[in-house]
């Protein structure tokens, strides 16, 4: 089995949709750290968002229907979040076509 690389940075993209999005999930092995992350509206109307840390299938939110105007963007987590094996970053917003999502992670090997 080839070893995993001590730390590796990612970044992850997803379109925002009415469903709750997984966008990422803590591998076995590793643990994370939240970096940096982005909602863009990339709308001409006013939409909202909301993002969730899910542990153990309970999802707790980060930011709960967060309004975002037109062709601007939202930074839902402000600062770092450690993300545990199993861990998700989901996101949901009010409809689709009008949102993308960008989060940027560290992994590091345990």
């Amino acid at each position: 089995m080839a070893a995993l690389a001590l730390n590796t940075y990612k970044t992850f993209r997803a379109d925002v949709t009415t469903g709750i999005t997984t966008v990422y999930t803590t591998p076995n092995g590793v643990s994370t750290i939240h970096l940096f992350s982005v909602v863009s509206n990339i709308s001409s109307g006013i939409t909202t968002v909301t993002v969730y840390h899910n542990r153990s299938g309970t999802s707790y939110e980060l930011i709960k229907n967060a309004k975002i105007p037109a062709n601007d963007s939202l930074n839902p987590i402000v600062g770092s979040l450690v993300l545990e094996v199993g861990d998700k970053i989901e996101i949901q917003g009010q409809s689709n076509s009008t949102m993308k999502y960008t989060l940027s992670i560290l992994e590091s090997a345990k």
